[in-house]
């Protein structure tokens, strides 16, 4: 049935928090927030999760899943968490997402899988995949430069053409290539325009790689429906109910034009909704069974970062388990991805199925800056009296969580003081570091072995003991660079509260400590396992579609093992900056001891190119290269040169060519007017001013703060903590007319109008619009 540009209009906005407007002939479509598990919503008006979550598996966190390693792995995850969507009558999961990790300081780093784009848009590739094949959608987020959480509703990303295309957009461009359901555009601004805005979602997201489903925004990312959509943003979620229907038709009078606009963005609402909500027979997941795959998941995924002959422990042993997340085991982060599990493994409930021989101490606890001398005592009287001690560690729920980014990296100092003192009395002890992040490990000196645990999921307290005592042999490695001190990286948060630059341009994680040879703890790609691993002939041959890499690979130890088989190219010295070394190709292989492999990697050619900003387009240098192979970027195995025919390049000389870290040339190669980092905001103010903004004038601060009052009211109503402190934090950087979305209806956007208008010191007009709207409530 043909709709009229009425309903057109109208199926562009949301119908509530979750769903897709229905029609006669088109049912409603159910969205439900991942990515590491179903987040669905009790009621469909709840945006804060104030009424709580359906029960669901929570799996590992992208953190942790990244260091798999292992398309396959995420491809079965994916098929797991569409079973799971199934069975709750979803039909597009939130996930994944991809954004890279500019800086470990992000607090939602954990929701995100790497500071390479190219081991990111693999990983998200199988995930999608596995997804979409069983019939559910996915929404790959948040497109694009989305990479703190600090001022993450509006600051402006200011980043150079390169490295938006090498960095930025390279994994969105390889997970689209699987045609997912929708794509995220999110909240801020990258070069001036915000992401629902940007020209790119037409330039380069339908025109050059051919996209050919829908374009939803963040919830509250809309700031001028006319222009989203003439972008290429599709739908408005949450609904707006009716307020941007109203704005979309009324541009129709003045521009005919736009009517096509509608129609193309009604159209692929439309396709979506009929490719996803099918009249299928309701269908059960099995728990236990996800539940042993998430336990699977998270062990293969753990990093084995030290062994110094302590590890694996055996039950003969007489083990003392010390930590606070022995009764309370950390496994996920806060904020919108926040599941229901369905169960909890707690490491106090599961020991005794690995040894009879061992005690627990809690020896501190997780919130709180205070000392606890009488659970540190314990646990120190406690180690004196075993052969090993497994000591728990990591950053407490409050440290990370979606809307707020973290100060440093340092761990609580109660631990650290703990671990001193326990060294003094036994020196065998087995470090278990848990968190969604990198933090500072310098604590390692006093552990002779160290497992980097991450957030693991509902099953983690028995995927880190399964590797402990030696039932999974860990296969994981590190999917981003560990550094003790921010100060060691070279991208620095700011608080800022206009423009961010990104002035190290192509040189994020590894890009930088690599090709500047600088100190990491422990760097890229990095794992231990309980085997070791041989290998020879390692081979490069030139085919017509790359360079193809052979090798053969024996498990040379007594255990059977996964070996994870790095590839780099190592980039040539010519007029073109580059990264030194740079991941190209991947695999996960599986040994029984003594047994080998013959495995071949294929480098696309596509892989050795670079973007010219200058020609607008991506160049192969021709140049000799090098094709390594490395257990880690940092650690080579062998490297063979290849020589490229391609184009002839000179470009002009910037500080990024030199040999000592200089982001001076930003200015020249962003292409863009550099907008002041920070400014004054105030009068007029608009539906896009923030809370913060309005504490700049009288008016303002009166009707802010009357506001926040009322907002912490509502807060205090959410049963999850951090998820109210997250609220909190926020609530200062949230646009009004986001304020107006997420209010579920408590305020109206002609009341909020009317608020903008008084702090615009037209008070009658404000005031007319407050109470007419209160006399049509009151009315209804």
């Amino acid at each position: 049935m043909k709709k009229t540009i009425e309903q057109q209009a109208s199926l562009l906005d949301g119908l509530d928090v979750w769903r897709t407007k229905s029609f006669e002939d088109l049912p409603s479509l159910m969205m439900a927030d991942g990515p590491h598990g179903l987040r669905k919503q009790i009621e469909f008006s709840d945006n804060l999760g104030a009424k709580g979550s359906v029960p669901a598996t929570c799996f590992p966190t992208a953190s942790l899943l990244a260091c798999s390693f292992d398309r396959k792995l995420l491809g079965d995850l994916g098929k797991r968490l569409a079973i799971e969507a199934k069975a709750n009558q979803v039909h597009v999961v939130l996930g994944p997402g991809i954004n890279m990790k500019r800086t470990p300081l992000c607090g939602r780093n954990f929701e995100y899988f790497s500071e390479d784009p190219y081991l990111a848009g693999e990983l998200a590739a199988s995930y999608v995949r596995g997804v979409e094949d069983m019939g559910v959608g996915t929404s790959v987020k948040h497109f694009f430069a989305n990479n703190q959480e600090k001022n993450r509703f509006f600051v402006n990303s200011i980043v150079d053409p390169r490295a938006l295309r090498e960095i930025y957009l390279k994994a969105f461009e390889r997970v689209v290539a699987e045609q997912p359901a929708t794509i995220m555009a999110s909240y801020n601004k990258i070069n001036g325009f915000y992401a629902t805005e940007h020209p790119y979602l037409k330039k380069v997201l339908r025109d050059e790689w051919k996209y050919q489903g829908l374009v939803v925004s963040d919830w509250g990312a809309i700031h001028h429906r006319v222009r989203s959509l003439k972008a290429g943003t599709d739908l408005e979620m949450p609904s707006s109910f009716g307020y941007r229907t109203e704005e979309i038709l009324n541009r129709i009078q003045e521009d005919p034009e736009f009517k096509k606009d509608i129609e193309k963005s009604a159209e692929r609402v439309e396709n979506l909704v009929k490719k996803y909500v099918k009249k299928d027979a309701t269908i059960t997941f099995n728990s236990e069974d996800h539940h042993t795959f998430a336990r699977k998941a998270a062990s293969e995924s753990m990093v084995l970062l030290k062994n110094q002959g302590v590890l694996p422990l055996q039950s003969s042993q007489k083990v003392l388990v010390v930590g606070g997340f022995i009764e309370h085991m950390r496994y996920q982060g806060a904020g919108s991805s926040l599941i229901n599990p369905t169960k909890v493994d707690q490491i106090n409930e599961i020991m005794k199925e690995y040894t009879e021989n061992y005690e627990l101490a809690l020896g501190y606890v997780l919130e709180g800056n205070d000392t606890t001398p009488l659970l540190a005592e314990q646990a120190i009287e406690k180690a004196k009296q075993v052969d090993q001690v497994v000591f728990l560690f990591g950053l407490p729920d409050s440290f990370e969580a979606e809307g707020f980014d973290r100060k440093d990296l340092r761990i609580p100092m109660q631990q650290v003081e703990l671990i001193e003192r326990m060294y003094e009395v036994n020196q065998n002890i087995i470090g278990v570091a848990i968190g969604g992040s990198v933090m500072d490990l310098s604590i390692e000196k006093y552990m002779k072995g160290l497992l980097m645990a991450y957030l693991g999921g509902q099953a983690s307290a028995h995927a880190i003991f399964d590797i402990l005592y030696g039932i999974q042999n860990p296969s994981g490695r590190l999917a981003e660079s560990f550094i003790d001190e921010i100060e060691s990286c070279n991208v620095q948060l700011t608080e800022d509260n206009n423009a961010v630059y990104y002035d190290e341009s192509i040189f994020i994680g590894y890009r930088y400590y690599h090709t500047f040879n600088k100190q990491v703890r422990y760097p890229f790609g990095y794992g231990q396992s309980y085997t070791t691993f041989e290998y020879s002939n390692i081979q490069v041959s030139k085919t017509p579609e790359g360079c193809y890499v052979t090798m053969n690979i024996k498990n040379t130890g007594q255990y059977k093992g996964k070996e994870v088989v790095q590839i780099y190219v190592d980039q040539p010295k010519t007029s073109v900056y580059r990264a030194k070394r740079e991941l190209k190709s991947f695999d996960k292989i599986e040994l029984e001891p003594g047994e080998t492999k013959t495995v071949g990697l294929m480098i696309d050619y596509d892989q050795f190119k670079f973007y010219d900003i200058h020609e607008e387009r991506w160049i192969l240098e021709q140049a000799e290269y090098r094709i390594s192979v490395c257990k880690n970027v940092n650690d080579l195995i062998a490297s063979i040169p290849v020589k490229l025919k391609g184009e002839t390049v000179k470009h002009i000389e910037t500080s990024y060519h030199q040999t000592e870290y200089d982001p001076s040339s930003f200015r020249d190669i962003v292409q863009t007017e550099l907008p002041p980092k920070n400014i004054k905001k105030g009068r007029p103010y608009t539906l896009s001013s923030t809370l913060q903004d309005a504490q700049n004038t009288w008016m303002g601060r009166r009707i802010s703060n009357t506001i926040i009052r009322k907002g912490l009211k509502t807060v205090k109503k959410l049963n999850n903590p951090w998820m109210s402190e997250m609220m909190k934090k926020t609530m200062l950087e949230t646009p009004l007319q986001m304020l107006v979305l997420f209010s579920s209806g408590s305020i109206t956007f002609k009341q909020a109008e009317g608020l903008i208008d008084i702090m615009n010191l037209k008070i009658m007009k404000g005031i007319k619009k407050i109470t007419e709207k209160n006399r049509e409530k009151k009315h209804e």
